[in-house]
């Protein structure tokens, strides 16, 4: 398996979870998307990144009060003006998804620009 790069951690509340006891589906998107502009705003050292993509979605198990999930960048590619990797997210050992996302740099009117140093 390729190097994993820590991004964040988040503990799921009673405040996060649906009519079934599981993290919302929701509640989960919003914190990948914010986990992978960390890791995009990290790698890259640009502040103005927006997502453009998240690939296929499958969560492999449920989130409970209670559990920590951590979030896993892998694979990182930085190209021209964007950066793709896998984000992978993990209840202890156990992995809860993983998909491939993608974040561009864009100027002051939302356009794609190249990343310094590319």
């Amino acid at each position: 398996m390729s190097e994993e790069f820590r991004i964040t951690s988040k503990i799921c509340m009673t405040k996060d979870v649906g009519t079934h006891g599981n993290l919302f589906g929701g509640n989960m998107l919003a914190w990948m998307d914010e986990a992978a502009a960390v890791f995009a705003r990290t790698r890259t050292g640009e502040p103005h990144l927006v997502t453009l993509r998240f690939s296929e979605i499958l969560f492999k198990r449920p989130v409970k009060v209670g559990e920590m999930i951590t979030f896993y960048a892998c694979e990182p590619v930085v190209g021209r003006s964007s950066i793709t990797f896998d984000l992978v997210g993990k209840v202890k050992e156990d992995v809860v998804f993983r998909t491939t996302c993608t974040f561009v740099n864009v100027d002051a009117e939302g356009r794609a620009k190249p990343i310094p140093g590319r």
